[in-house]
């Protein structure tokens, strides 16, 4: 059982050297207020860094960490950094505990206000700040530059890049380039995407359909596969979900062969940029089959059709999950996803050249 209690602590401080301070004043208090002054505790299992670009990416990043603190205690850093400002280091810094069973985790928060120059050049400021020897994630709330965050000084301080394609303003460009960066710096960070995270469900179900010992005989029979999403155009999670098939199935990414076609269509009931139905076609043995998954009524909807007959169907309840949730499944991740990336190339090969 888990009880989040208040802040224990809420303390504001100027300028680098001040935060240092604060911190390890906090780090202190919480050994002597549990009798155990001169310990060795860790309060942090991974240092969080959200990068955010505006005062509302700021606040959803400090509920995130209000609400993922039990199960990820972090030494939190969630800076909002302004190059046209004056130059200055402003900071709040906060210490949190949690209840759970027999003991309590906390985590600790510095939300800072970067202006000027040092802007710019965010890992010499979040270098200092951070709790040695455990792992740095860096999460990108809302749509900051990516430049940054793939940058030399970047990538050598973080594990682990937490991004949303789908909140940048070119998916098709923003996927692009996120191969390419990848490419670039090869196995020195593990990139995790929640437009990636939010089609998880599409793609576990897709992959059941074709588990049975009937449907096993048509998946090297693929034709074609159609991959809508509601909206005016098509997102990120489309792509992606159109590049892990075409990933999957080794299928070319150019008009030759298979096709995998993306596309976008109105739903009001459904939120822009989301799944809203994957059609497969497949031929084996001189028989034809089609596979769909249709969100409808709150609900994902898969119905087989073999040789023009109704051959299963079953609907599984849709739990939309917000930000903070899919981002709290992103921490708790290991290692780094192989298929994600297959999944990523393939998509910027397709929406290059589906245009």
């Amino acid at each position: 059982m888990t009880s989040v209690g208040a802040p224990l602590q809420v303390t504001h401080a100027s300028g680098l050297h001040a935060v240092n301070r604060v911190l390890a004043d906090m780090h202190r208090e919480m050994l002597r207020s549990g009798g155990i002054e001169g310990g060795v505790v860790r309060l942090s299992v991974l240092n969080l860094v959200a990068a955010c670009i505006d005062v509302d990416s700021a606040d959803l990043a400090t509920q995130a960490v209000g609400r993922l603190g039990a199960r990820h205690p972090a030494r939190a850093i969630i800076i909002l950094a302004d190059p046209e400002g004056p130059d200055q280091m402003e900071a709040d810094l906060s210490l949190q505990c949690s209840a759970v069973d027999e003991g309590q985790v906390c985590a600790e928060q510095v939300r800072l206000h970067v202006g000027g120059q040092a802007a710019y050049h965010m890992a010499s400021v979040v270098t200092p700040l951070l709790v040695p020897d455990i792992p740095v994630y860096v999460w990108l709330v809302g749509a900051p530059p990516l430049h940054q965050a793939f940058g030399q000084d970047a990538v050598a301080i973080c594990e682990r890049l937490i991004i949303d394609s789908g909140e940048y303003e070119d998916h098709r460009g923003t996927l692009r380039m996120l191969s390419d960066e990848l490419e670039a710096v090869g196995d020195a960070i593990s990139l995790c995407d929640v437009a990636w995270e939010r089609t998880r469900i599409w793609r576990q179900l897709l992959a059941e359909s074709f588990d049975g010992e009937e449907m096993r005989r048509f998946v090297r029979g693929i034709t074609r596969v159609d991959v809508e999403c509601s909206g005016g155009r098509i997102s990120a999670q489309t792509w992606l979900v159109a590049g892990w098939l075409a990933s999957r199935l080794d299928w070319p990414t150019s008009s030759d062969g298979p096709r995998v076609i993306a596309a976008s269509r109105h739903d009001e009931d459904v939120s822009a940029h989301d799944i809203v139905r994957i059609a497969v076609h497949c031929r084996a043995g001189g028989h034809e089959a089609l596979v769909t998954l249709e969100r409808r009524d709150a609900a994902l909807h898969t119905v087989i059709d073999v040789d023009g007959g109704l051959t299963a169907e079953r609907a599984v309840p849709f739990a939309e999950l917000d930000t903070i949730d899919l981002v709290g499944r992103l921490l708790e991740g290991s290692g780094e996803d192989t298929v994600y990336r297959a999944a990523l190339h393939s998509a910027g090969s397709l929406s290059a050249e589906q245009g």
